[in-house]
């Protein structure tokens, strides 16, 4: 079992990393307390949600007017995808549950077509939503078809680290993605993600 000090730092790896690459997705995980109302930008968010909520208002009706509309289900998947930034800001089961459909309209369209994007964006879905199963097992696929997609395998790691609590494994696959990354910020905080499991891998030993 990790100790407490190891659970802090997963919590802080995936806070730090996630909130300057991915979006503040993961704020509404480990800081649900946290008042929003007094958040001088909550007014922005709700505008926000309010029109992702129309568009995926407007694709529902355009999908019950034409359920074989792959076109229609990707824009959903990716609309409800997009939403979930803003209610993991705002409502934690409606953030969830937009992920979850995303993940159907995703793996709608993987069953009429390949399509390693769709791919991606259903094992990062699968994993924010807490999918070991989905998530590993999209991610492995998608390795094996794009061994050297930096995305992948950081993605991978995230799901590796925090849904299969292996990071040792996690920091194989981030090693690999560091020298394949070509954004320099991004490099920067995968570097950092790695200083700091690492750190955990060397307390573990000590233990």
């Amino acid at each position: 079992m990790r100790s407490r000090t190891q659970k802090i730092t997963v919590i802080a790896i995936i806070v730090i990393l996630c909130v300057a690459l991915i979006g503040s997705s993961f704020y509404a995980i480990f800081l649900p307390d946290e008042d929003l109302a007094e958040d001088p930008g909550q007014q922005a968010l709700v505008n926000e949600y309010n029109q992702w909520q129309q568009a995926v208002d407007l694709l529902n009706q355009r999908l019950a007017e034409n359920p074989t509309d792959l076109q229609a289900k990707i824009d959903l998947g990716d609309a409800y995808y997009a939403k979930s930034e803003v209610t993991a800001q705002l409502n934690v089961d409606e953030y969830k549950e937009d992920l979850i459909n995303a993940i159907k309209m995703y793996q709608d369209v993987l069953q009429a077509k390949e399509d390693d994007n769709i791919r991606l964006k259903m094992a990062n879905a699968a994993f924010f939503v807490g999918d070991a199963e989905l998530a590993s097992s999209t991610y492995e696929e998608l390795l094996a078809n794009q061994p050297e997609n930096p995305e992948v395998l950081f993605g991978y790691g995230m799901c590796l680290l925090y849904l299969k609590d292996d990071y040792k494994q996690a920091l194989h696959y981030w090693r690999q993605a560091l020298p394949l990354v070509e954004d320099q910020a991004f490099k920067e905080y995968l570097q950092e993600m790695i200083n700091l499991t690492e750190g955990m891998e060397s307390n573990s030993a000590q233990e």
